[in-house]
């Protein structure tokens, strides 16, 4: 048992040095160890690959109950501050509830990922919004929640359970598992799981008490009675809750049976692959809060204005609000834009994710790209939020023999990310083209810009493993006699 628990702690923190040198033999060091692990909580900055690897460690027996009894004791430490903070009773009915036994391992693993991040909002909302208003406040939260479980669903383990359940729409299964807690969500079975985490609870300290020294054992008797004080006042407040809370899991509920059908509309049993879940405005918002990049402002000033009307010419591409996808609206990300005339030879580069098409609208000169000093410079002056584009490579156009390629060039319009006042500034030189006058026979091969994937400290990283480089052709941009073979 006590092997177990040891793994389990290691996944947490790192054993004190004295554990170590003692070779495992100093019970007080133990006892320290343990008790730093019980004080870290669910720690609402963590980053994506906190979250993430959090949840997947949290489906390994002991390393679960050590989750669970980490959050309890952070949502009593919150409660114990200010009782008559809904918000904070709130985010401990989303802890209980992840532990219902209706939702076993698999579905408690990815529903703790959502209700992470709506007691994630819940900690953040000020005493003043009402709780009737939980889901519509909580929205920006929700959509990056479903963002990483996108990424959770993807890891070789639960991909590997999801099989071995025969589970093919993880996301209609997940939202029948929280139908079948919300049938459950009454004060009794919230009760009944709070008793027990606090029994888990008593065992854990029962082991600090034995094994630390009588000041650490004081603590840990203060801990229990804090969370005891919880357990004594919470028949009465859970109550009021659970109205709020029910209708925010029906609504959850019914996203993932939208997202459901978002993913595996084209064929039975097969998903959408180009349906596959991107990043959202507000999962840049989100990160942006936590650690503003260098290469955002939050201004709310749009330093290169984009243009009010598109240009004209005939012979080069329609960019205007009537122009067919992927151009519908391009003379937008154009602070002013002329026509021009790449020249057989000339050298475009293209900055792209691994999951992004080769063949789409947007390239930049040559001088332009190996002007670029990484990639916060590229995002700043070539206005790309990461949502658009998670970048990581490039490939190369070649402007094929004849009588050139017809492009509009210009500055980059400022972007302002919606519902907020961070901006990028624009302003680099760049090029609009229509991708079915490109002849994929003259892109070259995918190259690293050596910039990495990720944007952010901590940021788990969905294109783990690669640079694989492969190209990727969007079949509905290729010229009408193209003989590509698809």
């Amino acid at each position: 048992m006590w092997e177990e628990l040891e793994n389990a702690l290691a996944w947490y923190a790192a054993a004190p040095a004295r554990w170590l040198g003692s070779a495992r033999q100093d019970l007080g060091a133990a006892a320290e160890w343990l008790w730093i692990v019980l004080q870290g909580d669910f720690a609402e900055e963590q980053s994506t690959a906190q979250v993430v690897t959090g949840t997947v460690i949290s489906m390994i027996p002991i390393v679960d109950q050590l989750c669970d009894v980490r959050d309890l004791v952070a949502n009593c430490r919150k409660i114990n501050a200010d009782s008559s903070n809904h918000w904070a009773w709130i985010a401990l009915v989303l802890t209980l509830i992840g532990l219902f036994p209706v939702l076993g391992s698999l579905a408690k693993g990815c529903c703790k990922i959502l209700f992470a991040y709506g007691r994630k909002f819940a900690v953040r909302s000020g005493a003043a919004l009402k709780a009737e208003g939980f889901w519509d406040a909580s929205r920006p939260f929700v959509e990056a929640g479903i963002g990483k479980l996108n990424q959770h669903l993807q890891t070789p383990v639960v991909r590997s359970s999801l099989r071995a359940l025969n589970i093919l729409n993880p996301y209609q299964w997940l939202a029948g598992k929280l139908r079948e807690v919300i049938a459950q969500l009454k004060v009794a079975e919230l009760t009944r799981v709070f008793d027990e985490l606090i029994d888990a609870l008593r065992q854990l300290l029962d082991l600090v008490r034995r094994w630390g020294s009588a000041a650490m054992a004081s603590r840990a008797g203060q801990l229990l009675e804090s969370v005891l004080n919880v357990r004594r006042m919470a028949n009465q407040k859970l109550e009021s809750l659970l109205g709020p809370v029910r209708d925010w899991l029906e609504r959850l509920a019914r996203r993932l049976d939208i997202e459901a059908d978002m993913n595996y509309r084209a064929q039975v049993n097969a998903r959408n692959h180009h349906g596959t879940p991107r990043l959202q405005a507000e999962d840049d918002a989100l990160e942006f809060e936590r650690n503003k990049p260098e290469w955002v402002d939050k201004t709310g000033e749009l330093v290169h204005e984009a243009m009010r009307r598109p240009p004209s010419k005939p012979g080069w591409p329609d960019i205007s609000e009537a122009a067919l996808k992927p151009l519908e609206k391009a003379f937008k990300t154009f602070e002013d834009a002329l026509p021009v005339t790449l020249q057989p030879g000339e050298r475009l580069y293209r900055v792209v994710a691994p999951n992004s098409f080769d063949n789409s609208i947007c390239w930049m000169r040559e001088a332009e790209f190996l002007a670029l000093s990484g990639r916060d410079d590229w995002r700043r002056r070539f206005a790309v939020w990461r949502y658009w584009n998670r970048n990581g490579e490039y490939v190369v156009y070649t402007v094929p023999p004849g009588k050139g390629l017809n492009a509009w060039e210009g500055p980059a319009a400022s972007q302002q990310l919606k519902n907020s006042n961070y901006v990028l500034e624009g302003g680099a030189a760049q090029i609009v083209l229509d991708p079915r006058q490109l002849q994929p026979e003259h892109l070259s091969r995918r190259r690293p810009t050596q910039w990495g994937y990720s944007d952010f400290p901590g940021e788990s990283d969905e294109f783990l493993g690669l640079p694989k480089l492969t190209n990727h052709i969007d079949g509905r941009n290729l010229p009408p006699d193209s003989k590509l073979d698809l």
